[in-house]
């Protein structure tokens, strides 16, 4: 018989032997990486929500799957993150649906998926399941879009990442101050009696852009939101932005506000007295209207789309 150390010794190595192998041969299994969250901007406001911009900051990121994209929306103007999924075509900004989240809370592309309308500090998360690349888009307003790449799992993020978090703010700033230019490109005769109903770089001709200034505005500022006529006058606004609608409401005088929605179709006619509802339907970029103030009186008119978080609200004194 062998002598008992020994044999301990090869009870030893036979136990080492079987764990090693039992392990597959000593290596641990690969850690499952760490999801990770990015950050999304949507839009941003400056001047009591008179200058707004219309992109996402950054509006392209890659990501892998399993992390999630966060949207925050710091502005009084609504916006939405929606996302095609199989749909042919999204659904148009009046459509109720517009206004309601959808989808739920993870994207594999199987479903539309939407924020829904968000505003004042409200946030929206998407967790990304399958590889491939999304296009993202706001439903209220045209050109404000952006893309997220999915990589497998674990695979290296692209430099071009951090410098477009990191640019973000910077980005979102330089779109702001072209509100100090739009305003001298005010097209009418300061003091007169037509006025833009918002502008934006380039004016209504121009292609859409990230700027807009929600006011109606009868000179290039922003104080200038009222306009003095004779009765019997005509006072005609235009809508100068090229990436927002509007409207003009005026109620009777001494009654509330109307709760209308604001893509209520035209009503009251082209002659305000102070006795009637009048509004202008919506005013898509370009597009004018025309309203004769027949009874002096001081009158204040709204954009449905802008009047009660953004402030978009004038006045005209009939003399």
């Amino acid at each position: 018989m062998g002598s008992p150390g020994i044999a301990r010794v090869l009870a030893c190595i036979a136990f080492v032997s079987f764990a090693a192998c039992s392990s597959g041969g000593g290596t641990a299994p690969p850690m499952a990486p760490t999801p990770s969250t990015f950050a999304i901007v949507a839009g941003g406001s400056m001047n009591m929500e008179a200058m707004q911009t219309f992109r996402f900051y950054p509006n392209a990121l890659t990501v892998d799957v399993g992390d999630t994209v966060t949207w925050s929306f710091p502005s009084g103007e609504p916006h939405t993150v929606s996302l095609l999924g199989p749909n042919a075509a999204f659904p148009a900004p009046n459509d109720p649906t517009a206004q309601a989240p959808a989808g739920g809370t993870v994207y594999d592309a199987s479903t539309y998926t939407s924020s829904g309308f968000q505003l004042l500090g409200k946030s929206y998360s998407l967790t990304f399941t399958k590889p491939g690349t999304y296009a993202f888009q706001c439903l209220l307003h045209k050109g404000m879009s952006g893309t997220i790449t999915v990589q497998p799992a674990g695979t290296p993020y692209p430099a071009g990442n951090a410098t477009a978090t990191a640019g973000a703010a910077a980005a979102q700033a330089a779109d702001l101050a072209l509100g100090a230019a739009t305003l001298t490109q005010f097209p009418y005769a300061t003091g007169g009696a037509h006025l833009v109903a918002g502008m934006s770089p380039g004016l209504a001709a121009g292609p859409p852009t990230p700027l807009s200034v929600l006011r109606f505005l009868d000179g290039p500022s922003l104080s200038d939101t009222s306009v003095t006529i004779a009765a019997g006058a005509t006072v005609t606004w235009t809508n100068q932005s090229s990436n927002a609608p509007h409207t003009i409401t005026i109620a009777p005088v001494g009654a509330p506000f109307p709760n209308l929605p604001p893509f209520a179709p035209p009503t009251g006619g082209n002659i305000y007295d102070g006795t009637t509802l009048v509004s202008s339907g919506v005013l898509m970029p370009g597009a004018s209207f025309a309203l004769q103030f027949t009874t002096p009186g001081t009158y204040t008119y709204h954009c449905l789309f802008h009047d009660d978080t953004e402030n978009m609200i004038g006045t005209v004194v009939v003399q």
